[in-house]
């Protein structure tokens, strides 16, 4: 069913369990700010976004069992470990936790939201589904390839410490690398045919959206969540928005990404420092002026993204799922250029990635030694209450024990070498003096 414009058609039935999956670099960055910074007004509407996390990736890679907590994983740098490192796993527990906060709410529509969903084959998004329970509906938001690809190549030096040089990445992304082809949760988010058609085979199509995302209507996506989840007109709106890194910048941390590899740099150290330091703080700060330098496809690889994209258009509209939009907004020509290397960084650019770097690391000391002064805290008032608790007498201890429960819990209040010592006190004392010991007050 195409529906151009968001309209009340769209509304999901009370207590539905929205699920949207992505994949990444089609706004979900936005929604999902709007959506976390706003959780009390979205209660008060009839929708929880449940947890206290801007999104839930954390609970999905409980879920999924993949090392989505990049800071907890004890392999050094290497990109592609998302899906098979061991380490890095939330506990199950995190999941566990937002589902007792899903079933605990019986009244409102639930939102659930983040990208690392739309990457999962058959039996994994078969678990996610299980797991969400009962009313699943699939929300899946869709770009042009040749606007995505490119995002991704940078979003990988971000997020997974990627060294590859675009060219060399886009031929694995292409699978023109049968050596080393690109990793598979990468090929099951880009088919987006092949994702519609995965999640409208488990929930059924009629309980699947797609949103085709238009740049030149950025409300059609905001617009399209409030009125499946019967929100007020603007609820959703919000300015963030997950900025891809210019070639420059790209190019930087590639290379930065490349010596902390050789050199042994652990996780840790990469995402408190680079990407949560000297990106997050630096050029994810930074305003590109109009025309700023973007990473763009080669003509071959845009050629190829192209023809997915018409191809995409066509299988999905012939799918039975409900598509907002337009979807000959995914064959849009890509723009491409041919690839140049950068063999210069221009000194502010690196200075501001230096001077964030270092930002970062401020932050993350401070961060330790408020901690730590709290944990000192905490212990000078423990060692407060031991000091007050070693001299209390065993008399003041055995008085603080109910008169009618004195003489059966005595034994059990005391430690057996506590009760010898007494014992011991008393019959010395009466060896002495051949008088009972006194009974202290």
């Amino acid at each position: 069913m195409l529906i151009r414009e968001p309209s009340d058609e769209l509304l999901l039935p009370e207590r539905t369990r929205l699920l949207h999956i992505g994949p990444m670099k089609t706004g979900t960055t936005s929604v999902q700010a709007a959506a976390s910074a706003r959780r009390d007004q979205l209660l008060a509407h009839g929708v929880r976004y449940p947890g206290n996390d801007f999104n839930h990736r954390r609970q999905f890679g409980a879920l999924m069992g993949w090392s989505v907590d990049t800071w907890r994983r004890s392999d050094r740098l290497r990109p592609d470990l998302l899906d098979v490192a061991t380490s890095g796993v939330p506990s199950k527990k995190v999941w566990s936790r937002l589902r007792a906060e899903i079933d605990g709410d019986q009244d409102r529509r639930i939102f659930l939201s983040h990208e690392f969903a739309s990457q999962a084959d058959d039996a994994i998004a078969e678990r996610i589904v299980d797991a969400v329970g009962d009313r699943v509906h699939v929300c899946i938001t869709l770009r042009a390839p040749g606007l995505i690809v490119p995002s991704l190549w940078s979003q990988e030096i971000r997020d997974d410490a990627l060294t590859e040089p675009l060219e060399e990445w886009l031929r694995r992304f292409y699978g023109r690398s049968a050596q080393h082809p690109i990793s598979a949760r990468f090929q099951r988010a880009y088919d987006q045919s092949g994702l519609v058609d995965r999640w409208a085979r488990l929930v059924g199509p009629r309980n699947v959206t797609v949103i085709i995302v238009d740049h030149a209507d950025p409300s059609l996506m905001t617009s399209s969540f409030e009125a499946m989840l019967g929100l007020p007109a603007g609820m959703l709106d919000w300015n963030r928005s997950n900025r891809s890194l210019t070639g420059i910048d790209a190019e930087l941390f590639r290379q930065a990404n490349v010596m902390m590899r050789d050199r042994g740099v652990d996780w840790r150290s990469f995402y408190s420092l680079v990407w949560k330091g000297a990106i997050q703080l630096g050029p994810e700060q930074r305003k590109v002026p109009a025309g700023g330098p973007r990473v763009m496809l080669p003509p071959w690889a845009g050629e190829i993204a192209d023809k997915d994209g018409r191809r995409f258009a066509d299988e999905i509209g012939a799918m039975d799922v409900r598509v907002v939009g337009d979807l000959d907004n995914l064959a849009v020509e890509s723009r491409t250029a041919p690839w140049q290397d950068i063999t210069e960084i221009p000194i502010e650019i690196a200075a501001d990635a230096v001077a964030a770097g270092v930002l970062a690391g401020q932050q993350s000391r401070e961060r330790f030694l408020a901690t730590e002064l709290a944990n000192q805290e905490q212990i000078a008032k423990l060692r407060q209450q031991l000091a007050r608790e070693t001299t209390r007498s065993l008399a003041d201890r055995a008085r603080a024990i109910p008169a009618n429960r004195r003489a059966e819990q005595l034994a059990g209040a005391f430690s057996s070498r506590e009760l010898a010592a007494a014992l011991k006190r008393r019959l010395l004392h009466r060896l002495r003096t051949r008088q009972s010991y006194p009974r202290e007050r």
